[in-house]
């Protein structure tokens, strides 16, 4: 039997798969910072790292075994397992390594640990000017990871500050998202796979709780992020980002119509795609900032 490290967490077992591969076994903050946690609604997380490699492992674990905590993370390895085999060398995602059940029944899965923080991390309590180019930016990037997943036919459908990780190299946003537990593979679901999401108040489009999402919803979701982003969390009190939009007279009028464009209730009045958001951001980033590249210049 190995010794659990002083620190370790004492509801696994670390000579049982997975932990059995890892040292210094710790469980991590819902932030990801590397703080210990209390206890999350579904699932906990666990950082070590691999005793042959010596690269650093996050293992996203259920709290509890049975069906209603487990759903959501058999859906998130469906996805991934997609994610991973289709763009095998994409890294907007993350990497599936292992996935199973502890002796006790509950469900892991293992990845990499990801070198960015959550854009939660970034956001300022109030509106800072100043930064209004990077978070146009940091937008224009998270639509190109969300062309990439859509081309796949799946659909995040709970992004929020939170699940979208974020980080600078060579002065460029580089996004990762993360989460999948909430997300819907057309290729899987279509054909009456059990479906009940999880979701974010406020980020998650209407639609979800009543019909099966498509891409529009995940605009949705940018769309208020990218208000987070520009505005801070208060507008998340009353919890109607429509209604915050268009009452924020600091938003230039252009930007406020693409926001509400990309929040509208009927997602038949969305932008059409990811590439269309993608498209109205960078026109009004070249038009407030003329001449600079932005992401959508880079070669991914």
């Amino acid at each position: 039997m190995s010794v659990i490290p002083r620190g370790a967490p004492s509801d696994i077992d670390t000579s049982a798969p997975p932990f059995d591969q890892l040292s210094s076994v710790r469980r991590l903050a819902a932030n990801r910072s590397g703080r210990d946690s209390d206890t999350h609604a579904r699932h906990h997380l666990y950082v070590g790292r691999d005793k042959r490699t010596r690269t650093d492992i996050l293992v996203k674990l259920t709290t509890k075994p049975g069906l209603i905590y487990e759903h959501n993370l058999l859906n998130e390895i469906a996805s991934l397992e997609i994610i991973n085999r289709e763009r095998p060398h994409a890294r907007y995602f993350p990497v599936l390594l292992d996935h199973g059940r502890l002796g006790d029944g509950r469900v892991y899965l293992s990845t990499y640990l990801f070198e960015e923080l959550p854009l939660a991390t970034a956001i300022d309590a109030e509106p800072v000017p100043a930064k209004m180019v990077a978070h146009l930016r940091t937008a224009i990037e998270i639509s190109r990871v969300l062309m990439e997943l859509h081309s796949l036919e799946i659909v995040h459908v709970d992004l929020n500050p939170m699940n979208i990780l974020r980080r600078e190299e060579a002065g460029w946003p580089v996004i990762r998202i993360v989460d999948f537990e909430s997300s819907y593979a057309f290729a899987r679901h279509s054909t009456g796979i059990f479906y009940n999401p999880p979701t974010t108040p406020g980020y998650t489009a209407p639609e979800v709780a009543h019909q099966a999402p498509d891409a529009r919803a995940d605009l949705y979701s940018l769309g208020a992020v990218l208000y987070t982003m520009l505005a801070g969390y208060e507008w998340t009190l009353a919890g109607d980002v429509r209604e915050a939009i268009a009452s924020n007279a600091t938003v230039d009028s252009d930007l406020r119509r693409i926001l509400l464009k990309a929040v509208a209730l009927d997602p038949d009045r969305r932008h059409a795609s990811a590439a269309d958001l993608q498209r109205a951001l960078t026109a009004y980033l070249e038009q407030i900032w003329p001449g600079r590249p932005g992401p959508g210049d880079r070669q991914p």
